[in-house]
């Protein structure tokens, strides 16, 4: 497969790298996806149908972004890389919203990976401030999914 943007000479690349970055927008519900090898860069950008709504995959704030927000709130991070889910399907609400109580060892997530959805609990009791991580969206392990603000 060869490439021609008319302003630098064609590239030549293989049809099987650009199957797998499709296969990869179409198992995230991507809308655009950006690959960079040495000095070559990819983008892909998909055509939705009028009745399909995006989705698009997001990644939540770093540890060191969410305690700049606010530092005297407890972070719950990302057990796992994987898919968040905030409910248990698009069709029921969210597990938890911002202001809710929580319980220790309450569900407050769903982890996506390998295909095996994975709760994921909270760690600690407190009032849920701020929810980083959004719905559909691909986490990493350790990155924050919400704040919550414990008892004193």
């Amino acid at each position: 497969m060869s490439i021609n943007t008319g302003i630098i000479p064609p590239v030549s690349l293989p049809i099987e790298l650009v199957e797998q970055c499709l296969e990869v927008m179409e198992r995230y519900h991507l809308q655009e996806l950006q690959l960079e090898v040495d000095d070559l860069q990819i983008v892909l950008e998909r055509a939705l149908p009028v009745s399909e709504a995006p989705v698009v995959a997001v990644v939540a704030p770093s540890r060191a972004e969410a305690e700049t927000v606010r530092t005297d709130f407890t972070p719950i991070e990302a057990p796992m890389t994987g898919m968040f889910y905030r409910g248990p399907s698009p069709q029921e609400p969210p597990y938890v919203e911002e202001g809710d109580t929580i319980y220790e060892g309450q569900t407050i997530g769903l982890i996506e990976a390998m295909k095996v959805f994975n709760e994921v609990p909270s760690p600690v009791t407190g009032v849920v401030r701020k929810i980083l991580a959004q719905n559909a969206s691909l986490v990493q392990q350790g990155e924050i999914l919400m704040l919550v603000e414990q008892p004193e």
